[in-house]
């Protein structure tokens, strides 16, 4: 059973990764040419990092008791050796290609009037702190989901199993609200939290057992759930949320629909749990594929595929996707090739 368990849990980890992925691969200068592209867009970017939440909250929950026996410490700084090292580490690093790809007069022209223009060191360090770091945004997930950890445990650690559980329902409640009142436009690091941390609390609530046992109906409402996403983003006009109790209403509508995605993903890995063996590896994997897609994979590759050489959408999207696979798993063949993997595991990055 243990094994089966993490099976699905990977393999949907596996296409949540493979979402961001593909997410990340649309250019804004593609988005406003082509309808399919912003649809697209738009479809992925609402559950994608929330199903990652989720099934790390899974997945927090599965280990909790084990967790229980460490100190309050010993766990974090586990945490922190696990997300926010790596989320450092490559931080600096594309920092350090970046300023040396200043140098290069060819490089310096491509980069100019963009996101990767140089910055001061110091305006770099605040942008990675805000969690607004403009080489790599993606990173603000290993953060965040640092955050969600520590506090969770926290909670579960000094509160009894009841409490713990009465403040889980209690938040996953209150901070649609709370976000929509307060936090939009807040830095990031803060609204970040505030955003995504119900899915996962929620994530945290869920029984194995019972999420096993009623996949089926998972599945459906899963189904269900994407079909009204899909009906929301192609028929309901954005100009309705600038009534602020609208926006309000709809922002508990939109997470139940996101909830019901990211439940019926999960579900449907659970049933077909035996043909997924690929997916669930891949998913085994996934910090490799997630740190190392951004930015050349695909910001960068996007860019000059479609804005400077001009190819079309369609082929620009599957090279960053070809690219975004390959050359992470590649990264980690010539790392190990050069016996470097050592090196790379102290600083916290996948090899």
């Amino acid at each position: 059973m243990k094994d089966r368990r993490f099976h699905y849990v990977d393999a949907a980890r596996g296409i949540a990764v493979l979402l961001v992925i593909y997410g990340h691969t649309f250019r804004e200068s593609m988005r406003a040419a082509y309808a399919w592209c912003d649809f697209s867009y738009a479809l992925v970017y609402r559950f994608h990092v929330s199903l990652l939440f989720l099934l790390s909250g899974f997945g927090y929950a599965l280990t909790l008791e084990k967790n229980k026996t460490l100190t309050e410490w010993r766990y974090l700084g586990k945490k922190a050796k696990a997300l926010l090292l790596p989320w450092f580490s490559y931080s600096v690093l594309i920092y350090v290609v970046f300023v040396a790809a200043q140098l290069f007069a060819p490089c310096r022209a491509l980069l100019e009037n963009t996101a990767y223009q140089k910055i001061p060191p110091a305006k770099y360090l605040a942008a990675m702190l805000k969690n607004e770091n403009p080489y790599s945004f993606h990173l603000w997930y290993l953060q965040t989901l640092f955050l969600f950890t520590a506090v969770t445990f926290l909670k579960d650690k000094f509160l009894s199993e009841k409490y713990a559980r009465r403040a889980a329902i209690l938040l996953i409640l209150s901070l649609p609200a709370f976000y929509t009142l307060f936090c939009r436009d807040w830095v990031w690091v803060f609204k970040g939290f505030f955003q995504k941390y119900l899915f996962f609390l929620l994530g945290t609530l869920l029984v194995r057992e019972k999420v096993e046992k009623k996949a089926g109906i998972l599945a459906a409402v899963g189904a269900c759930s994407f079909a009204a996403l899909v009906l929301e983003i192609c028929f309901f006009p954005v100009e309705i949320y600038d009534n602020p109790y609208i926006d309000l209403g709809m922002s508990y509508v939109d997470n139940a629909i996101t909830v019901g995605i990211c439940l019926g993903i999960l579900a449907v890995c659970i049933l077909w749990n035996r043909y997924l063996g690929h997916l669930a590896q891949f998913g085994r994997n996934t910090m490799r594929y997630y740190l190392y897609h951004q930015p050349f994979c695909c910001a960068l590759l996007g860019m000059l595929l479609y804005e400077k050489l001009h190819f079309s959408a369609v082929a620009t999207v599957a090279a960053c996707m070809v690219s975004a696979i390959a050359l992470p798993w590649l990264f980690g063949k010539l790392i190990r090739l050069c016996r470097l993997d050592d090196i790379f595991k102290k600083i916290g990055l996948p090899a």
